[in-house]
Formats: structure tokens, sequence, C-alpha cells
């Protein structure tokens, strides 16, 4: 049935060119965003939609925190916390609006909470000033950092009200047709390097985005490993994104047959290398633990040396240490992973590899929403996930995916639990090294199968190409 529909789908872009009248690009997703409220963006689909949508007070550019709404700011002393008074500008939004996204911050419970656990209170001093207060000792680099992540976003508070979302981003929601489309128009009257309207198409099979795009019904969407050989996929019309993703197995902190010699001998095991040579064709980069190897070469760490090259014979006799061995060899491990081709390729490579240490891997693709919903449930032994970095910064890669007070859906999905990288992310002054010292634990202590940086390969349409700043939105 599922196939029918398919059928019919496709045949309808095919022979009515409606939709690609209607909207200036088209651009595929792999799913539906979990959802759109800000709060809640913390699935990738809805993190690349944020771009799009939502805006906060302050907006990264070339290394610097700006913010167009802002007209001034003026600190305030205070023995006992950090104030801040700014002044806004006439074009910025309603300022009911801005307190009121920033008050939902503080007082709604969401994955990222404890992100904002610096920020104590917002009020109103006039028509056109705000008074945030801070946690005492926090920096203005951190605040800056954190009100420029799509979760700081302002929301129109009357629509919200009414159920419906108002955003001060470069587009509007205009509609959303659940694992269809979402479709939106611009805000911004004066680029011209950006479309006026997008639709993005709710495609998981990147063969189904490749038939439309050779249809010229579709503009851009993300080429699947074994699709980088077609011959569309020119240097012309492919771009290339590098360093803000790292993919990795967790392992599952809250079984105790778990332990260290059980973790070291999964790491031991991946021939990294190879896969990345003859599967990905090498738009992949390796990693140190959890962070790009290009990336940490720009920060000059000088980080000790924790070598899991892979080693098969190492790795049998690390799992022979293990706390369950040998009955761990007769057990299931449930290995879960997203149901497309390409994930589903990465899982079999990995599961033959653990195999071949004597491990009994059961393979197991799921849907989107079902594998996230029970991961952050400690659900599964082993879970193949991506994380793609909020902004750009050594933290990102660390926090939250390690902190103890964020497990599950916070972004802790392998539910590891080390007090002392928590009191080292918790501090209002962190710096380079204590980023050193976090990296090091974590990798030693691997709570991941670490694997590696994927590239993210675009390809894109002629049409795509006229937006000048349409790339930096992928």
């Amino acid at each position: 049935m599922r196939t029918l529909s398919l059928v019919f789908f496709l045949l309808s872009l095919t022979f009515c060119g409606k939709d690609k009248q209607e909207f200036a690009i088209q651009i595929a997703l792999p799913s539906d965003p979990a959802q759109l409220d800000p709060l809640f963006c913390t699935d990738l689909t809805c993190q690349k939609l944020a771009r799009f949508l939502h805006q906060g007070l302050f907006q990264l550019e070339k290394n610097t925190y700006i913010s167009p709404w802002i007209q001034n700011s003026e600190k305030r002393e205070s023995p006992t916390e950090e104030i801040l008074v700014v002044q806004l500008r006439s074009t910025a939004p309603p300022i009911g609006d801005i307190h009121f996204s920033f008050t939902r911050l503080i007082q709604e419970s969401y994955p990222r909470k404890e992100d904002y656990r610096f920020l104590k209170s917002v009020q109103l001093l006039s028509p056109s000033a705000l008074e945030f207060r801070f946690q005492k000792g926090t920096s203005e680099s951190e605040w800056k950092e954190k009100f420029s992540l799509p979760f700081a976003s302002i929301i129109g508070k009357k629509e919200w009200e009414q159920n419906t979302l108002k955003t001060y981003g470069d587009y509007k929601l205009i509609e959303w047709k659940k694992n269809e489309y979402i479709n939106m128009v611009s805000q911004n009257k004066e680029s011209k390097n950006l479309p006026e309207s997008i639709r993005f198409l709710i495609l998981p099979q990147s063969t189904t985005s490749l038939f439309l795009y050779r249809k010229s019904k579709l503009d851009a969407f993300k080429l699947s490993d074994f699709l980088l050989s077609i011959p569309e996929a020119t240097s012309q019309f492919t771009l290339t994104k590098k360093g803000r993703s790292v993919q990795y197995v967790t392992i599952n902190q809250t079984n105790p047959c778990f332990d260290i010699h059980f973790r070291t001998a999964l790491n031991l095991s991946i021939p990294r290398e190879m896969i990345i040579n003859k599967l990905l064709e090498n738009h992949a980069d390796l990693t140190y633990g959890p962070i790009p190897i290009p990336y940490l070469e720009k920060l000059n760490l000088h980080l000790n040396e924790n070598d899991i090259t892979y080693n098969k014979e190492k790795a049998i006799s690390e799992l022979k240490l293990s706390k369950c061995y040998p009955h761990i060899l007769t057990k299931e491990i449930d290995f879960r992973m997203r149901g497309d081709d390409e994930n589903q390729t990465k899982g079999r490579a990995i599961r033959q590899a653990l195999a071949e240490i004597g491990l009994n891997i059961k393979l197991r693709p799921m849907e989107k929403a079902p594998m996230y919903k029970e991961n952050g449930e400690a659900k599964g032994d082993l879970t193949l996930l991506t994380w793609y970095s909020d902004y750009d910064s050594v933290w990102n890669f660390l926090d939250p995916v390690f902190h103890p007070d964020k497990i599950g859906n916070g972004g802790n999905r392998s539910f590891y639990q080390n007090q002392i990288i928590g009191s080292i992310l918790n501090k209002p002054n962190r710096n380079l090294s204590d980023a050193k010292q976090v990296i090091e634990i974590v990798t030693q202590e691997k709570p991941w199968i670490f694997l590696w940086s994927i590239q993210e390969n675009y390809l894109v349409s002629k049409d795509f190409l006229r937006y000048n700043e349409l790339a930096d939105y992928l």
C-alpha cells in the first residue's frame, strides 16, 4: 500500500508543474520535524528549518555575536547577580513577544533547559527596555551564545495562545502538511539573495529525491553516500559541508554488562578507515573521541594519545575482560538505527565488525519518531545516531551530549554519568583547558562507539545557485 501511494505521489509531481510554479525553490528533507516550537527544536530537521523561520536577540556573524534589534545595552552592578538592561530599536519585534519568549525559557520544561539555568529573570522596564538578570559569574560570551540559539528565538505571544506560530526569521510558515510538505514565504523583502518562497518536501529516500531532481521538480537534496558518483554530482552542482557533525553509536550506560572493557572492545573492533574509504567513498573524517579531527586541529589542544585504531585481536582480549563475559556472547544485542538506506548500510557494516569479535547483534531499523522516543527512555542496547552542531564551539560537541543532567532526549542519549564532567560543563566561564579535560575523559571512558564526522553533500539546481545566501541555510 505504501509503494502504491509513492507511485501516485511521483506521478502527480511528474505530470503537474503547478508546485514548481508556485514555489521559487523546492528542497527535500528526509523527515518531518518533531515540531517547530523553538524550545523543543532538538532534531536535525527542526534545526535546519529554524534557520529559515526563527531569530533571537543575537546572531553569529563572522565569529561575532550581533543584535539587529538592540539599540544599546547597559550593565548594572549587583553583589548577587549579573544585570543587563537593553534598549530595543523600533524595528525589533513587539517587546511583549520578546518578554514572553524569554519567560518561557525560565518557566517551561524542555530538553535544553539546563543550558539556560543562568537566566534568572526578565522584566519589562518600559515600552522599549528589558532587564535581564543572570547567575553571578555568567560571562557575556555565554549569554550571547545561548541567546543566539534556536531555543531562544522570539515567537508571537498572541498567536501562540491561539495555537499558531508567528516567527521573526527570514521566512514565515504558511502551511505544514504532515509527512508531505512545509511551505514558507519570505519576510525579508529587502534581500534578493534569498527566494521569495520555499517548499520543503518530506522525502525519506534519496532515490525519490533524485527522480524529482531529474524531472526539474526539486532544487536541493542531501546526497546519500551511494549517490555521490552519479553524473549530476559535479563540482558545480554539489555543495559540501564539513566538520558540523559526529556520527556515533550510543552504548546504553544503564546496562551493567557494558563496562569499560566491553566499550573498549567495541571501539577497537571498528575498521573506521576501511569503512570511510570503501563505503563512504572518503566523504568523512576521523574523530578524536567525539570531536572531528579537522575541527580539533584549529584549537591546538595537545591532547593525550588515545589509540582506538582497528585491532580485532585486542578487541577480543578486552571483551574477555568484561564483566558479563562469556554470557555476553550468547545475549542478543539490540542495535538500532534509522530505517533509510544510508543508515541501514552503515549499520550493517558496524554489525559485521561486532560479529567478528563474537557478539550476537540484532539489527533493528526504525522510524525516526519511535527510535528517538525509545532511545530517550533508555531502550535499546546500541543506537546509531548523528550529532549536528548548533553553533561553532567545541562545547557544542561536548554539552549537552555528555552532560549528566541532560540524559535522554536532552542530548545525552547514552545515559552517561560523570559528575566531574558535569561540574566542568556547569562552570560559568569555561576555557579550552576545561574542554581538553572533558574530551580526554570522555574519550577514555568511551560511552560511544566513536565513528567519524560525515561530510554532507547536497545536489542543487541552477535555480538554487541563483540565490547567493541560500547555501548557508542548508
